[in-house]
């Protein structure tokens, strides 16, 4: 009898892992800057992340942990890049219709990049 209790909750908690589905993001800093009176933005995603990032997906750039602004990937330099801290792939892009304006680069905002749904099996055999 025990032994059965012990399978139906392993057998259902492997079942809600299978069937529960929740996003798939990917965190990074980002930068802001004006060229040309346009608002462009670089992030940088960590080099074990460029097999989920496609152009296109949705973009979530935080500043100052409260203005939050959405875009979408634009382009993806797969040039990597090496420094003391770590190592990353740049994504750029610009604000088409940007309803801000920056006086001044921003260095340290947060980038989500959401790149689609993944369950948690998934999730523990792909990472």
């Amino acid at each position: 009898m025990g032994i059965t209790v012990i399978f139906g909750i392993v057998f259902a908690l492997l079942i809600g892992a299978y069937f529960l589905r929740f996003d798939r993001t990917i965190d990074a800093p980002a930068t802001l800057y004006v060229e040309s009176n346009r608002v462009h933005y670089f992030i940088e995603v960590p080099c074990n992340k460029l097999k989920y990032l496609e152009a296109g997906q949705k973009l979530v750039i935080t500043v100052h942990s409260m203005n939050s602004f959405t875009t979408a990937v634009q382009h993806i330099d797969t040039t990597l890049h090496i420094n003391k801290e770590h190592s990353y792939f740049q994504v750029q892009g610009i604000f088409e219709d940007a309803v801000f304006q920056l006086d001044e680069p921003i260095k340290d905002g947060q980038a989500t990049v959401y790149t689609g749904k993944t369950n948690l099996i998934e999730y523990v055999l792909n990472n």
